[in-house]
């Protein structure tokens, strides 16, 4: 059965109506609210200029809907357009090859290891300045809690750096394990990061921002 034209005409303003009341009362319910956090000084203005405030509020209502202006810049070609195509990416290099370059330049632009690495010492040196047995040293490191360096001329020695209270930094098994090859691990770990602020991971890990710099070391190596 077809509705009568009349009939729809009706049920239409109905809807407008009650729609209308809706957005009324959600208008007045928002401008009370407003109104309650005003000093009383500026609630007596409200009262004193109420008159004059439907043109303000259509005003200011109508700038912020308003879309945002976007200011042209001109733009003036100082000489002729040379077209050029720059050399690439290059050649894409496995995560083992790249941890290796990555040690290889470590070490033939850090000279002294210890200008990139920090102070370093052996297994004796440690257990006289931290008290680390040497037996301890050694299940750390065959535990993968700690990072071992090698330069390639002097005998393996450990970061000082990575031990506070003669413990590892808890976080450092968890770093190594994602990267895999502790000098690469040990220069990620102190260079400033972007994702962690520009702070090192080593210095959030003494924080104990653990989750912070797994989520970055995974996205750098691709985990």
């Amino acid at each position: 059965m077809t509705a009568n034209p009349a009939h729809r005409q009706q049920d239409a303003r109905a809807h407008a109506a009650a729609s209308s009341i809706k957005i009324l009362g959600q208008a007045a319910a928002a401008l009370s609210a407003t109104a309650a956090k005003l000093s009383a000084d500026q609630q007596r203005l409200v009262i004193r200029y109420q008159a004059r405030l439907p043109g303000v509020m259509a005003k200011v209502l109508a700038e912020l809907d308003a879309p945002a202006k976007t200011q042209a810049i001109a733009l003036t070609r100082r000489g002729p357009i040379e077209a050029s195509q720059g050399a690439g990416v290059g050649e894409l290099l496995s995560p083992g090859e790249g941890a290796r370059q990555l040690h290889d330049y470590a070490l033939a632009t850090g000279g002294d290891l210890n200008t990139w690495a920090g102070p370093t010492a052996g297994p004796v040196e440690i257990e006289r300045r931290l008290g680390v047995p040497r037996s301890t040293l050694h299940l750390w490191q065959t535990k993968g809690l700690v990072i071992r360096l090698v330069d390639g001329v002097r005998k393996p020695v450990f970061p000082i750096e990575q031990f506070v209270e003669s413990k590892p930094i808890a976080g450092i098994a968890d770093v190594l394990a994602v990267i895999g090859e502790p000098n690469t691990t040990w220069m990620w770990l102190k260079e400033p990061h972007p994702l962690l602020g520009d702070a090192t991971p080593l210095a959030r890990l003494q924080r104990g921002a653990l989750a912070e710099v797994m989520d970055a070391a995974r996205t750098n190596f691709d985990q």
